[in-house]
Parts: structure tokens; sequence; C-alpha cells
């Protein structure tokens, strides 16, 4: 992800609990905005950069009459973050207090660095090509009525797909790539899913999971977990189990 160093300035603040020093990032024109994860400044939105999909899709909300707050927080519990454009800077501003500082933020543009959607797929045949391409893809396993379809969870990078097979296939592992292309990737599950998480399983384990992975836990996150784990279980009968991963570049 692209970053980018703010030339800015921290100012002192009075509150009843005292004095402390926050940035208010005056500087910013009005279609720039930095994003707080966690009450930190950690990304920076910038709707002059209109042809990026991240950029376009909020603008969209806010021509629907959405306010940029609101769609950004919901971006951040999708993604599993804390996310808010609000600093929250609470107290009066102590007046010549202005500081020198240098933020580094990253862009916020595209989701191709945040999200990754991960597609399981049992299978009889094994047709990279159609794996690969989404039109195929959807014809094959979503319109087909003799497949038995796929289903999905997502991950953030290709560390957190790494931990999260290991903790779906209880056991470390690394994944044997079959094919790929400019969008996606497809990885070789067939050996691995005799050992897949049961549902009792899932259910002991799946808050440690998310503890570990420093994820906002959600029901939604959970139930996609509980399908992908009902789904490769209810189908150990077909030749092949394959994952199909995608990084999203839009919401």
């Amino acid at each position: 992800m692209e970053t980018v160093t703010l030339q800015t300035e921290s100012y002192l603040f009075q509150n009843s609990g005292g004095q402390f020093r926050a940035i208010p990032f005056y500087e910013l024109s009005i279609d720039e905005w930095v994003v707080f994860e966690n009450g930190q400044p950690k990304y920076l939105l910038d709707f002059n950069r209109r042809t990026k999909p991240l950029v376009q899709d909020l603008t969209k909300r806010l021509n629907n009459g959405e306010e940029l707050d609101e769609a950004v927080q919901k971006l951040g519990i999708f993604l599993g973050r804390q996310w808010t454009t609000n600093h929250n800077i609470e107290g009066s501003e102590i007046p010549n207090s202005q500081q020198a500082e240098s933020v580094t933020v990253s862009l916020l543009d595209n989701l191709a660095d945040l999200f990754m959607d991960i597609y399981f797929v049992a299978t009889n045949t094994l047709d990279t090509t159609i794996l690969l391409n989404e039109d195929k893809f959807i014809k094959a396993y979503v319109t087909d009525v003799d497949e038995q379809g796929f289903e999905s969870v997502y991950a953030e990078n290709q560390d957190e797909l790494i931990r999260l097979m290991s903790f779906i296939f209880k056991q470390p592992l690394s994944l044997t790539e079959l094919d790929s292309n400019s969008e996606r990737e497809v990885y070789d599950l067939t050996n691995l899913k005799q050992s897949c998480i049961n549902a009792d399983e899932l259910d002991l384990k799946y808050e440690q999971w998310v503890g570990d992975s420093k994820r906002e836990n959600s029901m939604n996150r959970y139930g996609m977990f509980m399908s992908a784990v009902s789904y490769i279980n209810n189908n150990l009968d077909k030749k092949y189990l394959v994952v199909v991963t995608e990084k999203r570049k839009h919401w």
C-alpha cells in the first residue's frame, strides 16, 4: 500500500484531565480526510484520486446521502477494524502551542492490501481455467445445478490466509499453488480436507483465533467460518478441494 508523509502540526489542548498534545490536521484540503484506527492516524482518504476504486465506492455513498464518517465506520467494521474520520480531540486549544510534526499514513484508495476473498471449492473435475475466470467460475459453481457450489471467507493478506488455513486444518502448512493469473490464485487443499475442523471444535477455538489474529469479532465472520467448515465436511467425498483467492479492489 502506497504511503505518504504529511507535514503537519500538533497543538496543546486543555481539558479537565490536564494538558495534552494532539494533531487536528488543520492543513488538509476539503477533499482530504485522515482515517483513524483505534484512535491513531492510519490512512489518508484523498477524494482527488477520483479514478481509484474505493474513492469511487465512497463517492457513490456520499452522493446517496450517506455521511462520510458513517461510511468509513461501516467499512472498518466490514474489515474487522475500528475506523473513524473524527479525531475526537476533546478540549480547548492552547494558543501558540503548535509544533511541527511528520506523520506517515497509507493512501486508502482500494482494498487490495486489506481484503482477500477466499473461495473453497469441492469438485470432481479440476479445471483451473474455470477457477481463474470470474464469469466461467460463476457459471460452473453458481448456476450449474450439477455442482455443489462453493463457500467463502476472507482474509487481509497472504500471511493471514496461511494462519486461517492452519486453523481450519489444525496444522501448520504451506500452500501449493496450482495456477494463477493477475487476478486470482488457485491452491490445492485436497490432501488436507480430512483434517478439517468440525463445528464443535470451531465453537471451542474460534474466539482464540480471533484474539490471535487481532481482528474484531462479529457474528457475520463467525457465520462465514461455520458455513465454510460445514461445506468442506459435507463434501469430503469430492475428489478435489481447492481454494481460490482474489484481492478485492472495490468495497
